[in-house]
């Protein structure tokens, strides 16, 4: 069981989504508020960790941005992912930085994000193709004018793992330009999050941002 969390102050799309999530024998709705007020105010009624909590980040109030701070002071293990329409290169940046662990762009569909959560599952980001172009051209505009990305804590290979990441490759594509399996791209990257202490590919992408 799939234990789910929802912030989302649009009520029709918010009950579009707890009808979804509660339908769906292999997920569990733990909450579902439309403001990070009302989660302040109701955190103590939910004994359980969910497993992940879709955030939209344009709340009355509290903006979504500043909830993920929030949320993650409470649920330290919850994969946290951003609902939005919202492009901005910096407001998108605003929320990887503070612990999003995916950014998701509105319209999505219902099917659509139970895939997600099956890519969550496995150990997948959940970033839509246009964030991920959003952010890995963020890291290239910086790339230009600084050296290219080298941490002492990863092997020369890892490195490199890293470096084709951030252009933009997919994981087959990493493993055709270096000369390795799929399976070794996945395994180098497993031990990639493990020495910078990331949980996920957006969580590195901000920790590159920030090394560069």
């Amino acid at each position: 069981m799939i234990t789910v969390g929802l912030i989302e102050d649009d009520p029709v799309l918010r009950m579009n989504f707890e009808s979804f999530f509660k339908l769906d024998k292999q997920l569990e709705l733990l909450f579902s508020y439309s403001s990070i007020e009302q989660f302040l105010a109701n955190k103590e009624k939910v004994q359980e960790e969910p497993f992940i909590v879709f955030l939209d980040i344009g709340l009355p109030g509290i903006s979504g941005v500043e909830g993920v701070s929030i949320i993650n002071k409470y649920y330290q293990n919850t994969h946290l992912v951003i609902l939005s329409g919202n492009t901005d290169e910096d407001i998108i940046w605003q929320a990887i930085s503070k612990g999003a662990n995916g950014y998701l762009l509105k319209p999505v569909s219902l099917v659509e994000i139970k895939k997600q959560i099956e890519i969550v599952k496995n150990g997948g980001a959940l970033i839509s193709p246009e964030i991920a172009q959003i952010l890995i051209g963020k890291v290239n505009n910086i790339g230009q004018k600084k050296k290219q990305f080298n941490n002492d804590k990863l092997t020369a290979r890892e490195n490199q793992v890293i470096e084709q990441l951030v252009n933009g490759f997919t994981y087959k594509e990493i493993a055709n330009v270096l000369g390795i399996s799929v399976t070794t791209v996945n395994d180098h990257l497993k031990n990639i999050y493990q020495k910078l202490s990331v949980n996920s590919k957006a969580e590195l992408i901000s920790k590159i941002l920030s090394e560069r």
